[in-house]
């Protein structure tokens, strides 16, 4: 992916992959872009248990408008300075309301974290992981895998050209690992511990990958900060 030039903005008219994309009919699923309107539902959802709390590095519990309203303005932002929306609802209507989210991190590279490259070609390597939390009001109907499987084959690699798409599950939270999975995922790191700053403790965490080109797969992320 390619990012646009800093003096350029995009509008959400203009930018590509915001949806509606029908990912399956039966039963009826969607992912559209993440709208502030969505506030009120995401803050719901997320405080009827602590199951995303407990299975993410990042959310919070209490789950607070504020949280909600930084987190799409954040999505909102990356679409103005690049033009492709990353960040997507998951609705059982186009337009409906929110059941649950998806999303596109793209790796960021410095001088201490270069990017990667084939080890045939030396071509940069365009490489992504993927989130996702679903209600409990909607767990039960395959809904979290079918979309991780869109998410990677439709629109991280075909829409966006990526190389390498990952997935990053606790070690010990199987539902998550068993979503990647169905996903198309491959275990890649079997654990690693790192730093969950909003709990200031170590946790092992376990990631799934999908490479595009199987002479990729030498290639491991080993450097997760969050």
């Amino acid at each position: 992916m390619t990012a646009a030039p800093t003096e350029e903005s995009f509008t959400r008219e203009s930018a590509k992959c915001m949806g509606p994309y029908t990912v399956c009919t039966e039963p009826a699923l969607y992912l559209s872009a993440v709208e502030f309107s969505d506030i009120p539902e995401m803050v719901r959802i997320l405080n009827i248990n602590q199951d995303v709390y407990n299975g993410s590095a990042l959310f919070q519990y209490p789950y607070l408008e504020s949280h909600a309203q930084d987190r799409i303005q954040k999505a909102h932002d990356t679409v103005t300075a690049i033009g492709i929306n990353t960040h997507w609802a998951m609705r059982t209507d186009p337009h409906g309301p929110l059941i649950g989210w998806a999303h596109l991190h793209f790796d960021h590279y410095d001088e201490k974290h270069p990017q990667p490259v084939h080890p045939v070609t030396g071509t940069p390597l365009v490489v992504a992981d993927i989130g996702y939390w679903l209600s409990p009001e909607h767990t039960g109907k395959g809904f979290a895998a079918k979309v991780g499987r869109f998410l990677v084959e439709e629109i991280a690699i075909k829409d966006m050209g990526c190389d390498i798409v990952r997935a990053v599950s606790y070690v010990e939270n199987w539902p998550s690992r068993k979503v990647a999975e169905r996903s198309g995922m491959e275990l890649e790191l079997a654990s690693k511990s790192i730093l969950i700053p909003k709990l200031g403790v170590m946790r092992d965490i376990c990631t799934y990958a999908v490479h595009k080109d199987p002479a990729t797969k030498s290639i491991i992320k080993l450097d997760y900060d969050y």
